[in-house]
């Protein structure tokens, strides 16, 4: 099983390029001079100060939105210093650099301890044991695993579990809020084990589906149509995709132009972006010119983007549909044809994970992954701090349509007939 959480590594190989207008640091308060510790330093302590001081150091340089945090850089790390200095475990010092973290805006740092960044590197792999979904955790109106989507020949779709779908039970306990995201770890699981789920589908029917686990390739592709009435096409772009969408976007766009459609709905709603997200080539597809900027602490660059028609893009009637799951550099894509007026945008907010991330090795062997830079649009709107906002909001979520019955792509059918 994927799961929206392992993306945060995928985001921070998103290519915001380094930019080149030089840009004022966002803060110059220096760091109160350490105090000299007052008692014997073990091995442990002085591996956890070392630890310590480098994490404030590493932000200090270069993460983005260090002027909007809500605490004061030339106070908090002297402080919380003398803590450590006065003698603690070591689940005490990762439970610490946690609360440090819960401090910064949500999304802009992430915190891995030496035994969590051994084990996701082990695990970071194209394939893996589990069931083949991707997958989101939604605790409204009560906590469950919402199927993203199921990889094609899998053993969740020969079980019959579908896109849209919704577990709400793994063998027999509840999805509870408390363990989020550490569900997913209950229903992956070795090549052929067993798991029992207990799934809802959008139309509220429930059933227990038994699948025998397998291993799998990770990957999602895009999916092409003509809708009717209307004759709109409709192109859902994938999860995770990489270079590769060039391409899948060409056949599609080539594919749809032999139906002569008379307009384009391109469904964005689960388009987290992979490392090598071809965002101006995807651009370029349905625009042309300046596109907003990209900026780090001390640059900015403009972003340009030259047009290429290809079966008529250019110049077709356009709508994206966004969400919670649009992520990353197709965040980036939304707001510049929203901003630019080149596309109307329906659905619900996207996150604003736009941020280009760097990392740093602590001395300890943990791991800290951090906002080097964003992206501001044509209109002027900071997209990582605010995200993308549709033009015409829609409540509906993931789990409550269908690709048969969808709320959104209805209301985006009828938007062209205004």
């Amino acid at each position: 099983m994927f799961v929206a959480r392992r993306m945060l590594p995928a985001l921070q190989k998103v290519t915001l390029a380094l930019l080149c207008t030089l840009l004022s640091a966002c803060n110059s308060d220096s760091v109160e001079a350490r105090l000299p510790t007052p008692f014997p330093l073990t091995d442990r302590t002085e591996r956890q100060l070392r630890s310590y001081d480098a994490f404030w150091e590493d932000l200090r340089a270069d993460y983005i939105f260090s002027a909007v945090t809500d605490f004061d850089w030339s106070q908090l790390p002297p402080q919380t210093r003398r803590k450590v200095a006065a003698g603690m475990s070591d689940e005490e010092f990762e439970a610490l650099l946690r609360s440090l973290v819960a401090g910064f805006p949500e999304h802009t740092v992430r915190y891995r301890s030496r035994a969590e960044r051994i084990e996701d590197d082990l695990n970071d792999t194209f394939s893996y044991e589990g069931i083949g979904a991707y997958v989101s955790v939604e605790n409204e109106p009560s906590p469950h695993v919402i199927l993203l989507a199921v990889i094609t020949g899998s053993p969740a779709e020969k079980a019959g579990l579908r896109t849209h779908d919704s577990i709400y039970a793994v063998d027999g306990q509840a999805v509870s809020a408390e363990e989020g995201l550490d569900v997913v770890e209950r229903v992956r699981g070795p090549a052929g084990s067993v798991v029992t789920l207990d799934v809802r589908t959008p139309d509220d029917s429930r059933r227990i589906v038994t699948v025998t686990r397998g291993r799998l390739q990770a990957t999602d592709r895009l999916r092409w149509e003509i809708l009717n009435p209307g004759h709109a096409g409709l192109i859902r772009l994938p999860i995770g995709a990489g270079a590769e969408l060039s391409g899948m976007m060409q056949r599609a766009l080539e594919g749809l132009a032999e139906h002569e459609p008379r307009n384009l709905i391109v469904d964005m709603r689960v388009a987290h972006s992979a490392g090598a997200w071809p965002l101006e080539e995807m651009l370029g597809l349905f625009t042309e010119g300046e596109l907003g900027s990209q900026y780090t602490r001390s640059a900015q660059r403009t972003l340009k983007v030259s047009a290429r028609d290809l079966a008529g893009s250019q110049s077709i009637p356009l709508i994206l549909l966004i969400g919670p799951e649009t992520r990353g550099a197709s965040e980036i894509f939304a707001a510049a044809l929203q901003a630019t007026g080149r596309a109307t945008l329906i659905g619900r907010p996207t996150p604003g994970q736009v941020l280009g991330f760097e990392h740093f090795m602590l001395p300890d062997g943990g791991e800290v992954f951090f906002g080097s830079s964003s992206y501001i649009s044509p209109s002027g709107a900071d997209i990582g701090m605010r995200g993308v906002q549709p033009d015409v909001p829609v409540s509906a979520r993931w789990d409550q349509v269908s690709d048969e019955h969808d709320a959104v792509i209805m209301r985006a059918q009828l938007q062209f007939t205004q």
